[in-house]
């Protein structure tokens, strides 16, 4: 990547992180003062002066060796990446009176099967989180590994 099409590059801190009704989620982060001027001053919207430029970002949190961290996955997030998978929707559509042949459709089928409204329920809970892995990860987990190692 070209440096002239990086805005910001550098150390941050994360000083808080909040969720409203009206604002969104928003994340505050404390910025290296290194920097003879504010990285992001010239990102202004002429008239009115407001913010709305849009960016791209990757983060990755550092440990005190300054290597990064590994994150677990939520379950949520692996049900949303099993969704995305086509090997899922195929294995879905054996469990299932109707045909899964999409992320939507393997949506569908998965909270049905979870008895949940949305896969972020899978998170908030004991029980919900044990409910996907018996009835979803280890059995799709087996079916896979079986795919690696036929009889």
């Amino acid at each position: 990547m070209s440096e002239e099409i990086i805005a910001f590059q550098g150390e941050l801190m994360l000083l808080q992180w909040a969720e409203s009704s009206t604002r969104g989620r928003t994340v505050t982060f404390l910025l290296d003062n290194d920097a003879e001027s504010h990285p992001f001053r010239d990102f202004t919207i002429k008239s009115g002066k407001r913010a709305g430029q849009r960016f791209m970002c990757v983060l990755v949190q550092l440990d005190e060796d300054e290597q990064p961290v590994k994150q677990q996955m939520r379950l949520s997030q692996l049900a949303f990446l099993y969704c995305r998978d086509p090997e899922f929707w195929y294995w879905a559509s054996e469990r299932s009176f109707d045909k899964v042949d999409s992320e939507e459709t393997a949506k569908k089928w998965m909270l049905q099967m979870l008895n949940m409204e949305s896969r972020s329920e899978i998170d908030q809970s004991a029980d919900n989180q044990q409910r996907f892995v018996m009835l979803v990860k280890i059995p799709y987990e087996q079916y896979r590994a079986s795919l690696n190692n036929p009889l």
